[in-house]
């Protein structure tokens, strides 16, 4: 069983399938043939193809952004070309909306150590760190909510509270680390200690390179202002992507409304999602949009029915070229991802240098 659910083909087919089960739940609430019928209509219109070709400009500038912001903390360690760094994580961006959403970030440091001959235990703290920063939006959201006096359903509450917590946790222990890198060792020490030998050992090398990594970037204040600032931008890129998406199919919604339901949107997106994110981007959306925003389910629906095929269509058409630039075949990255075994090898290196010191 192990052996199968390691296996990417087999992990699509079951996402496909719980897909399908979600699809099958949102069709009791919408009508997605009629959905689908209200998405070809506009289509078929000027404004509507213009619509969805910028939409799907900010889409890729969004991601294009983050690799550019992820480059800033690669920087720390080794030189990379901004450009090799936007390929690499678009392909990574690609394989977690294909498979999982860890297997993306395991990508990008097999990727960049392919290309740029980063080792993946110098580069996977790098790829934490660049991750970490999507959770700021969520306590910004936290703040402002029961400022406009909205009221959202439990479900949002705890998504929200999850993902600020994480962000918090975070801080304070970006607070530790500068002041003391060995406290800050000794507290991931106990902490991992309560873990099975070898997950705690493993846990504990990745975590201790991520303490090196950061006390890196907490020395040059620079990268961490212009890495904010690649963040604000990415989430601007998305509320457009977002407000072209509503406008292809005919809904005409403003760009505040858009940015702030699709930045918790795409909070949920820290939780296990199905492959293909089949059927969890409709049901979220429909949460988001209609059972927060209160947008009418018949106008939300269309628009992820069309964002979600054209997205994929995006980030597959945008993995393949990036992959083709870099000299790399679909293929090969595909079975580079349960080659393991050279991952632990380095984490366990790291963590035999660690005990030294």
């Amino acid at each position: 069983m192990k052996r199968l659910l390691s296996n990417p083909i087999a992990r699509v087919i079951a996402g496909l399938l719980i897909g399908i089960v979600l699809l099958v739940l949102v069709s009791r609430f919408v009508n997605i043939v009629a959905g689908a019928g209200v998405v070809i209509e506009n289509l078929k219109t000027p404004h509507g193809v213009l619509f969805a070709l910028l939409s799907g400009v900010a889409f890729l500038l969004a991601f294009s952004m983050r690799g550019m912001r992820w480059k800033l903390f690669l920087s720390t360690i080794s030189p990379v070309r901004t450009s090799t760094a936007v390929r690499v994580y678009l392909v990574g961006i690609f394989v977690n909306f294909m498979l999982s959403f860890s297997s993306g970030e395991i990508a990008k440091a097999l990727l960049i150590k392919r290309v740029a001959g980063i080792p993946i235990s110098r580069s996977l703290p790098t790829v934490a760190m660049d991750r970490s920063l999507d959770l700021l939006p969520a306590l910004v959201i936290m703040i402002v909510v029961p400022l406009l006096g909205m009221t959202m359903e439990i479900r949002l509450w705890l998504v929200l509270g999850i993902v600020g917590s994480l962000f918090i946790v975070l801080v304070a222990f970006i607070g530790l680390t500068v002041w003391k890198r060995s406290v800050a060792i000794a507290v991931l020490h106990k902490i991992t200690s309560i873990l099975p030998g070898f997950v705690g050992g493993k846990i504990e090398a990745f975590a201790t390179g991520f303490v090196d990594s950061l006390l890196a970037s907490t020395s040059r204040p620079r990268i961490f202002l212009l890495a904010l600032a690649f963040t604000c931008l990415a989430v601007a890129c998305d509320g457009l992507f977002a407000m072209f998406a509503f406008w292809t199919i005919g809904l005409p919604v403003s760009f505040g409304t858009v940015i702030f339901g699709y930045t918790v949107y795409n909070m949920f997106f820290i939780l296990p999602t199905p492959p293909g994110q089949v059927g969890s981007n409709e049901a979220v959306g429909l949460l988001i949009f209609t059972g927060l925003l209160h947008l009418p389910g018949d106008k939300v629906a269309p628009m992820f029915i069309f964002s979600h095929p054209w997205a994929a269509l995006l980030m597959c058409s945008a993995a393949l070229i990036c992959l083709k630039t870099l000299g790399l075949r679909i293929s090969t990255t595909m079975k580079m991802l349960p080659e393991e075994n050279d991952a632990e090898e380095e984490i366990t290196e790291k963590r035999e240098a660690v005990t030294v010191r």
